[in-house]
């Protein structure tokens, strides 16, 4: 039986609804890349400890992929405005320090006192890191504690982010000039979901040739606090099955190879998995997927209860970072997208 909808589940389809109108006056066209961001954005997404019930962590951060000019930078914007939050925007490039990110500590020479001085990532509610593989290792180290622990720490203290806080980042795959440096798979698991911008199809681009930003104005939809709320009641309230939570499992463990190094002693139902993937999703994972699936249903097909095909749906987005070929499979044409469809073919819907 479809559990039924609420007054404050019917609240966040409304919210949904309005934010792809009031984003489509900023960004022609990416309807799914604007309704999986705004996914993200509502999913509760605990993936760490925290002593203090009280405070909501939510690991839902966001990783777009495309090239140069497609409106990557905009969704930050979008997401800032229409749930007035303070936005930072961090431009990566080669020399980034990672105190220009987080801050640093200094002493002041006219009092004696060590003084704190933080960075953006400190105060910002919405952060987009753009072009986020032209930081150097060191600095994108420095992202590492805030994705995942919605902290930062300057010196020998820690500090808690703002409640509300959500992260983007950027990255271009064609990678022609030099000075980039590749996410490691740590730093790219952070990431709830990753959505690849491409172009636009001809009839949207040709909207662009007189769409005019100065005549763009975007209007706070919902509170920062109101959407902190709709996330726990759209996990509490959207049903999720025991054999679907299992089905989640399955398809996560099918991404990996057998390979003894991991501990990972089981066969892929995939062959594509076993001759092509060196690493599959993490546990990491089940728990995005599981979240996530939760807020896909309801926002996108108006339910309160999670089928298989949502689940599906959200396989390219949850998984399209979290499967690393091997040189040998790159060699041989074989990408990840491929992999994801063969292990969604090969495990059996419960």
């Amino acid at each position: 039986m479809i559990s039924q909808l609420t007054a404050e589940l019917q609240e966040a389809i409304d919210f949904h609804k309005a934010v792809l109108a009031e984003g489509s006056k900023a960004l022609v066209g990416y309807d799914t890349a604007k309704a999986v961001a705004n996914v993200v954005l509502l999913s509760e997404i605990p993936t760490t400890y925290d002593k203090r019930s009280d405070r909501q962590v939510n690991a839902g951060n966001l990783l777009l992929r495309g090239v140069p000019g497609v409106g990557k930078t905009f969704f930050g914007v979008i997401l800032s405005a229409i749930s007035d939050a303070k936005f930072a925007r961090i431009q990566g490039r080669a020399d980034l320090q990672p105190t220009e990110v987080v801050g640093f500590q200094m002493i002041n020479p006219s009092t004696g006192q060590l003084v704190t001085e933080f960075g953006p990532m400190a105060s910002a509610e919405v952060i987009l890191l753009d072009e986020i593989n032209r930081i150097p290792l060191k600095s994108q180290s420095a992202f590492l504690e805030a994705l995942q622990d919605r902290t930062i720490t300057v010196g020998k203290e820690t500090y808690d982010l703002p409640a509300f806080s959500f992260a983007i980042a950027t990255m271009n795959p064609v990678e022609l000039g030099q000075g980039t440096f590749p996410l490691s798979e740590a730093a790219t698991d952070r990431f709830a979901v990753i959505v690849n911008i491409g172009y636009l199809p001809p009839d949207q681009e040709e909207k662009l040739v007189k769409f005019d930003f100065k005549q763009v104005r975007l209007n706070p939809l919902l509170s920062k606090q109101r959407i902190i709320e709709l996330r726990a009641l759209i996990n509490q309230q959207v049903f999720l099955h025991d054999r679907l939570g299992k089905y989640i499992q399955r398809l996560v463990a099918a991404t990996r190879p057998y390979n003894p190094e991991t501990e990972w002693r089981q066969h892929s139902p995939s062959d594509l998995v076993e001759r092509g993937v060196d690493l599959g999703a993490s546990p990491r994972a089940i728990i995005c997927w599981s979240r996530l699936a939760k807020v896909w249903a309801l926002l996108q097909r108006g339910r309160a209860e999670v089928f298989p095909e949502d689940i599906q749906d959200l396989a390219p987005f949850v998984l399209g970072h979290r499967i690393w070929l091997g040189p040998h499979a790159a060699a041989h044409g074989l990408t990840s997208e491929q992999v994801i469809r063969d292990v969604i073919e090969q495990v059996p819907i419960p």
